[in-house]
């Protein structure tokens, strides 16, 4: 991966500063690339480098994660407000994103309350743990929001340091067995920053698990319904296991996953969804050759 190909540039979200990465060809279509929680635009490089030549490619970092700023609130609104500041910034009139996890979700609402600017919407296990519209126990329903009230009053939360980028290198490995090494080195010299004790922690803020809780999962099904470009739902045969351990909740097992997915996709008004070997929720890390060849067939690129 040669991040050169790739200026960092900066404009004005919401009331924030922003990052974003733009390469690719200028004469050619806009794709738009949206990371998940806890990572950062170069996470998507492979599949910002494999359509770099057929697309306009730009990589967004989020709010409070790369080198966009950590403004201590973060909430669906202003993830979606900073998306459109994005449009808005750059005089993007229409545009594929292809968003990971938390970046599905911001992209899923962006594209119903904005179609205009939308040709197609790739969701790379972007729409959360299975079965997130269901009756929950109220062990798990109290739990979730007090989880999201406590982040709300975080008083500038740190995140946990490290004693230096090998350790940070080994964590990353140790969470994605699969991670090409030379993807991770270049995950961690981007990911990570040195504090004055010498010792380093992830860029990305602590205080972002707010989010959870500002936007309810019913109301992203019926945002799914007014979507009206094609859709792709990726994900992977492993991603069950960890949605269901994220959820926290007994009453969703591995079973009902994949009736679950159709469910979800039949909610769109032109979805196809593609599930790849071998990969769990880091879709991107686990099997980035298979995922862009999936893309790729779908976008006829």
């Amino acid at each position: 991966m040669v991040v050169e190909k790739f200026s960092r540039r900066y404009f004005d979200g919401a009331s924030c500063r922003l990052s974003i990465l733009e390469g690719g060809n200028p004469d050619k279509p806009n794709m738009l690339l949206m990371h998940g929680m806890r990572d950062h635009a170069l996470s998507m490089l492979g599949i910002a480098e494999h359509f770099s030549s057929n697309y306009n490619v730009r990589i967004l970092d989020l709010r409070g994660h790369g080198y966009s700023d950590n403004p201590g609130t973060y909430t669906m609104t202003q993830f979606v407000a900073d998306l459109y500041a994005l449009f808005q910034h750059f005089k993007i009139e229409n545009s594929v994103i292809i968003a990971h996890s938390l970046g599905g979700h911001i992209a899923s609402r962006f594209a119903a309350i904005y179609p205009e600017y939308i040709s197609e919407l790739v969701l790379l296990d972007g729409m959360g743990p299975p079965g997130m519209g269901a009756p929950m126990s109220d062990d798990v329903l109290i739990e979730r929001h007090r989880f999201s009230v406590e982040a709300a009053l975080m008083q500038r939360a740190v995140s946990r340091q490290m004693e230096n980028t090998e350790e940070a290198l080994q964590r990353l490995a140790d969470n994605n067995p699969r991670l090409k090494e030379s993807t991770a080195m270049l995950l961690i010299e981007h990911g990570v920053e040195t504090l004055p004790n010498g010792k380093v922690k992830w860029r990305w803020d602590p205080m972002m698990n707010m989010v959870w809780g500002t936007f309810p999962s019913t109301e992203m099904e019926k945002l799914w319904a007014l979507i009206d470009c094609r859709v792709l739902i990726v994900t992977g045969d492993e991603s069950p296991a960890y949605w269901v351990d994220m959820r926290g909740d007994a009453d969703v097992d591995l079973v009902f996953y994949g009736s679950e997915l159709l469910r979800r996709k039949g909610l769109f008004k032109s979805a196809e969804n593609a599930v790849i070997e071998g990969a769990g929720h880091m879709l991107h890390y686990d099997q980035p050759d298979k995922l862009n060849d999936v893309i790729k067939k779908f976008l006829k690129a």
